[in-house]
């Protein structure tokens, strides 16, 4: 499963906003879907973009939202950008 999101940090907040939308997840590469079909999400974090801070906020937020295990969970693109793609292992 793949997903875009966009991550705004240093907020006053953790919180994610638009995960009903994951609802379409499902789309991949494989099935002939692009990027730009993806669902989007955004994601809103307390931590500084420095040394991957963000990125283990964002895991937590969402292992925690979607229930499943942060393990499972991996950045595609835009390891370093606002702008992510994101797997989740099925």
């Amino acid at each position: 499963m793949k997903f875009k999101c966009k991550v705004v940090t240093r907020s006053s907040r953790n919180e994610i906003v638009g995960i009903e939308n994951l609802s379409k997840l499902g789309l991949d590469f494989k099935n002939g879907k692009t990027e730009n079909n993806f669902p989007q999400i955004k994601a809103y974090v307390t931590a500084v973009p420095i040394n991957g801070k963000a990125n283990k906020e964002l895991f937590k937020l969402l292992s925690k939202e979607l229930g499943i295990n942060k393990s499972r969970i991996s950045i595609i693109r835009g390891e370093t950008s606002s702008n992510k793609i994101i797997e989740i292992d099925e």
